[in-house]
């Protein structure tokens, strides 16, 4: 059990290398966010995938709405229906994004607690805090309701929200994402008095560092799930 902590250390590592790599010295004192043109880049691609996520929603929470006029009674949230979102708004984000800007990912567990990928910059994160806000809410306001178990006993209140209830949450998020997304934009133009271009054996270090940090949050996935297969 002694190499399941060791993978978050090396993650932290992976994480330092990164901030580094994309803050070159030239640029952090000009802006908190960076200025360089792959930090420009990052941030234009995200506003990009959240305008095509709230797009999404709008539409899919049209058509569940009429789905329930048709039944005559709402739909409750279910794993399938969770992935079916969940897959619908991955397609479509990624339909959108430069494929040379960063990524970053970040979700809120059944217990209120937000994650977000170690090696976020600091272009991202604050957006994709903003966003697991919401969520931490809505699970904060219902976390002393009476607790709803799944199959397997543990407490998910999600089982009894409504699917569209659950897409305007996520919209919701994607809201407040945009909105820090557009200030963090209009400050890096405003502060930045130049745009930085990484050097290519900058580029090459940032890159593998992105590569083993990607294979690092894999093993830890595939460790994290074998422990609580033990459970």
């Amino acid at each position: 059990m002694k190499t399941t902590r060791l993978v978050p250390v090396v993650l932290v590592v992976a994480s330092t290398l990164m901030s580094l790599l994309t803050n070159p010295s030239g640029a952090i004192g000009q802006s908190a966010c960076g200025c360089t043109q792959q930090d420009k880049l990052d941030v234009e691609s995200r506003i990009k995938q959240v305008k095509g996520a709230i797009q999404e929603l709008d539409a899919l929470v049209k058509e569940w709405e009429a789905r329930e006029k048709a039944a005559g009674e709402p739909f409750d949230l279910d794993p399938d229906s969770k992935n079916v979102v969940a897959d619908t708004l991955t397609f479509k984000m990624a339909g959108v994004a430069d494929p040379n800007a960063r990524r970053f990912g970040a979700d809120t567990d059944r217990k209120c607690q937000v994650h977000i990928s170690p090696g976020a910059t600091p272009c991202l994160r604050g957006a994709l805090e903003d966003h697991e806000a919401v969520h931490r809410a809505a699970c904060e306001a219902a976390r002393d309701q009476r607790p709803i178990y799944d199959i397997v006993g543990a407490i998910n209140w999600r089982l009894k929200q409504r699917v569209v209830d659950y897409m305007k949450e996520e919209k919701a998020g994607y809201q407040k994402e945009l909105e820090r997304l557009t200030k963090e934009l209009d400050q890096q133009k405003k502060n930045c008095k130049t745009v930085t271009k990484l050097d290519p054996s900058m580029q090459r270090q940032m890159k593998g560092a992105m590569a083993q940090q990607e294979r690092l949050q894999s093993a830890s996935n595939r460790l994290t799930k074998y422990g609580q297969s033990l459970n």
